[in-house]
């Protein structure tokens, strides 16, 4: 039997007046071991309830963050939704134009007069005698005879 349960055993028996004086300064170092493992346990349990408590705010501020991201996403897309449509609308005007231009320029062909089988082109420089002639370059020495 250890001197622990020896006290605890006489101070059941005899009560807390009867006990010796060693046994009465077990008694109350065992009641301070327990006060200090009681405070012990609540400042760990104080420590874990403020590590959550920092754990939520942060967490808050992180989905905050990604709700002002997804915000910032969403007008995005909203803005390339807008974007897509006038493109497609662009794209729809362009196309009809391009049609009614092709459609004047068939027109166009078939009712103006054929060309001439000589079409008109470079009449050649000032100094130019004919096409068949090969010009050279001018002679810039002046002949004294």
């Amino acid at each position: 039997m250890s001197a622990d349960e020896s006290w605890r055993n006489r101070l059941a028996l005899y009560g807390a007046e009867n006990l010796s004086a060693m046994d009465k300064w077990r008694m109350d170092a065992a009641q301070r071991e327990e006060g200090r493992v009681q405070t012990k346990e609540e400042m760990k349990r104080e420590q874990e309830r403020h590590e959550r408590s920092l754990a939520r705010a942060g967490a808050r501020e992180e989905i905050a963050k990604l709700e002002q991201r997804l915000a910032a996403v969403e007008q995005q897309l909203a803005n390339f939704n807008e974007l897509a449509n006038a493109t497609v609308a662009f794209s729809t005007a362009v196309d009809s134009k391009l049609a009614e231009l092709q459609q004047l320029l068939t027109r166009h062909a078939e009712l103006r007069p054929a060309e001439s089988p000589q079409p008109k082109g470079f009449g050649g420089f000032a100094r130019e005698k004919s096409n068949d002639e090969v010009v050279d370059l001018p002679d810039f020495v002046r002949k004294m005879n």
